[in-house]
């Protein structure tokens, strides 16, 4: 039986090698190509396209549903969104909060942050960020969101 730390590694190489593909190959399954691929994913995927502040760019098609349309997020909220990928949903969070509010996407996988990172600096957005980390241990302070969500973690 594998450890934490050895499943952890093996779960991050997994998504980093997603970061690296296109969304038609992500598209599979919520775990990308040949990861879990079963008909509850391919049925709870919900397509973005249509929300305010999605970007092309940051959907890889791993999400299994569309956590911001119930999330209640507020104009000058702090949203943490938790394995937050490539940052689809930090920029669909970002439309909601405004300029007034902030965002940060919290992704273990160094090749995701780098990748969200890129996408909001091509975006021009400074209120939204990446930070690398373990969800187990957040790299944020102690109570200072309005908001969290999480889509397929």
């Amino acid at each position: 039986m594998k450890t934490d730390a050895e499943l952890k590694a093996l779960v991050r190489e997994k998504y980093s090698e997603i970061a690296l593909q296109d969304k038609a190959t992500n598209m599979s399954s919520c775990c990308g190509a040949g990861g879990c691929s079963t008909e509850v994913y391919n049925i709870m995927s919900d397509d973005y396209s249509n929300l305010n502040g999605y970007t092309e760019a940051a959907d890889l098609g791993l999400g299994c549903g569309l956590p911001t349309q119930f999330a209640q997020i507020k104009p000058g909220d702090t949203v943490i969104d938790l394995g937050s990928g490539a940052g689809n949903d930090c920029f669909v969070a970002r439309h909601e909060t405004g300029v007034s509010g902030k965002v940060i996407g919290i992704d273990f996988t160094p090749a995701m942050v780098e990748k969200a990172r890129a996408n909001a600096e091509k975006l021009g957005y400074n209120n939204v960020e990446f930070r690398q980390g373990d969800i187990e241990q957040m790299p944020v302070s102690a109570n200072m969101a309005d908001v969290i969500v999480s889509n397929c973690v």
